[in-house]
C-alpha cells in the first residue's frame, strides 16, 4: 500500500496503538520506547519481566508485542505458548527481538505464531517500518471483525423479522384453511338438499311433473350440484390434510383390483370424449393401505388425465417398480405441462392453463390432495411432463406396506 494512499482514520489509530516491549534489559526496552514515541507512537508499555506479560495482555488489548527470545525465568518461546489462549481468535500480532540468527529460531518464533522477525541490533527506520505495517494489518482486522459483528447483528435481526413474518403468514394461511374448512362444511348441508329434492323429483315419485323440460332442468340441477359438492369435498379434503386432521384408516387392499374399479367408474366419462383408458396388467398384490383415499387418489389423477387429454386420445394406468416404493403411474399423450408450471401444479388453487377463460372445471386441488393423501402413507407423488409429449404422474407408496401372499 501507498503510504500516501492511506486512509488519515487509519495513520490515527496506528499512532494511537497500544505497544508492549517484552525484554529482560532495561536498556533496550528504553531504547525501544524512544525510538517509537520519537515516531509519534504515544501508547508504548515494557516489560522486564516476562511472567507478568499474561496477566497484563489479559487485562488489556494490546495491538502489537515486540518479544526478546532469550530471557531468563520463562523464554520468548514459553510466553507465546501462553499466550496463545489468551488471545484466542483475536489476531495480535508479535514481533521477535532476538540477537540470535540461526535458522531454528527463525523457524521455532514463526511456528509459535511470530509474525515478523527482527534481528539485533537492527536499525530504527527497519523496525519503525515493521512495526508500521503490523499496526495497520492489526487494525484493519479489527475494523474487518467489527463490521463483521455489524453485519452478524443485522443479519441476526433480518432473520428474526423474517422470522416473525413467516410466522405471521402462516398464522394468516392457517385462519385462510379454516375458514375453507368451515365454508366447506357449511355449505355441504343445503348441497345434499338440494341434490337429494333434485334426486326425487327426477324420479318423479309424487307425479308427473308439469312441462317435459323439467324433468331435464330438474337433472341438470342434480348433476350441477354434485360437480358442486365435488368440489366442496375437496376443498374440505386440503384443508384437513394441510392441518393435519387427517387420519389415514389402513386397511388389507388388492391395489390390482382396485385400479381396474377406478378405471371402471371414469369409462363413460372417456367414452364421451373417444379416450381409450387402459389398465396394464401386472401380477396380484396387496398392501396395507387407506383404501378410500388411495381411491380418491387414483380417481383424481385419471380425472385430470381423461380431462385435460385431447379426443382420440390414450390414458394407461400402470404399476411400476420404483426402488423402495411401488410406483401407481397415470400416463396420457395430452398436451402436457408447460415447464414454468411444473413447480406450480402442487400449489393449492393452480391449474396447468394460463388462459383467462379456462376451458376445464375444477379449483385445482385434485394434485395438491394426491400429495399430501401419499404424504400421509410414508409416500410422495413425481411427474414427469413437458409440451407436446403428455404428462406422467406416479403416486409413490413405501414398500414397506407390502403384505404377503
Amino acid at each position: 500500500m501507498n503510504r500516501s494512499q492511506i486512509d488519515p482514520a487509519l495513520a490515527q489509530q496506528v499512532k494511537d496503538a497500544s505497544i508492549l516491549i517484552v525484554d529482560d534489559n532495561p536498556s533496550n526496552v528504553e531504547l525501544l520506547r524512544e525510538i517509537l514515541s520519537h515516531d509519534g507512537y504515544s501508547r508504548v508499555r515494557g516489560e522486564t519481566d516476562p511472567r507478568r506479560v499474561p496477566d497484563l495482555c489479559a487485562a488489556e488489548p494490546f495491538d502489537l508485542l515486540l518479544i526478546d527470545i532469550r530471557m531468563p525465568h520463562m523464554s520468548g518461546f514459553d510466553l507465546m505458548e501462553l499466550l496463545k489462549p489468551i488471545f484466542g481468535d483475536d489476531h495480535v500480532p508479535i514481533l521477535v527481538l532476538t540477537a540470535q540468527t540461526d535458522q531454528e529460531t527463525r523457524r521455532k518464533s514463526l511456528e509459535l505464531g511470530a509474525n515478523d522477525f527482527l534481528t539485533k541490533p537492527f536499525i530504527a527506520w527497519e523496525l519503525l517500518h515493521r512495526v508500521r505495517n503490523m499496526v495497520e494489518i492489526r487494525k484493519l482486522y479489527r475494523r474487518a471483525a467489527e463490521q463483521n459483528r455489524e453485519l452478524e447483528r443485522r443479519v441476526s435481526e433480518r432473520t428474526a423479522e423474517l422470522s416473525d413474518a413467516l410466522e405471521a403468514a402462516c398464522k394468516a394461511d392457517r385462519a385462510k384453511l379454516d375458514f375453507l374448512a368451515v365454508m366447506s362444511h357449511e355449505l355441504r348441508t343445503p348441497l345434499n338438499s338440494i341434490i337429494g329434492f333434485a334426486d326425487v323429483l327426477a324420479g318423479e315419485g309424487m307425479g308427473k311433473l308439469g312441462h317435459p323440460d323439467y324433468l331435464e332442468y330438474v337433472k341438470l340441477i342434480e348433476e350441477s350440484g354434485r360437480s358442486l359438492l365435488t368440489m366442496v369435498n375437496n376443498i374440505l379434503d386440503y384443508t384437513r390434510g394441510s392441518t393435519g386432521s387427517i387420519e389415514i384408516q389402513e386397511s388389507d387392499v388388492n391395489i390390482p383390483q382396485l385400479l381396474a374399479g377406478c378405471s371402471d367408474m371414469l369409462a363413460p366419462k372417456a367414452a364421451a370424449k373417444r379416450l381409450t383408458v387402459a389398465v396394464r396388467p401386472c401380477p396380484p398384490f396387496r398392501m396395507r393401505i387407506d383404501r378410500r383415499r388411495l381411491r380418491e387418489m387414483v380417481l383424481n389423477l385419471l380425472d385430470n388425465a381423461v380431462k385435460f387429454t385431447q379426443p382420440a386420445g390414450h390414458v394407461a394406468l400402470t404399476v411400476e417398480d420404483r426402488g423402495n416404493f411401488v410406483g401407481l403411474t397415470v400416463r396420457d399423450d395430452g398436451p402436457g405441462i408447460p415447464t414454468e408450471l411444473i413447480g406450480r401444479i402442487f400449489n393449492p388453487f393452480t391449474q396447468a392453463e394460463r388462459s383467462l377463460v379456462r376451458r376445464h372445471e375444477g379449483v385445482g386441488l385434485g394434485l395438491p390432495i394426491v400429495r399430501r393423501f401419499a404424504e400421509l402413507h410414508g409416500g410422495g407423488v413425481e411427474v414427469d411432463s413437458a409440451p407436446g409429449r403428455g404428462t406422467a404422474v406416479t403416486i409413490l407408496l413405501p414398500k414397506e406396506r407390502l403384505l404377503e401372499g
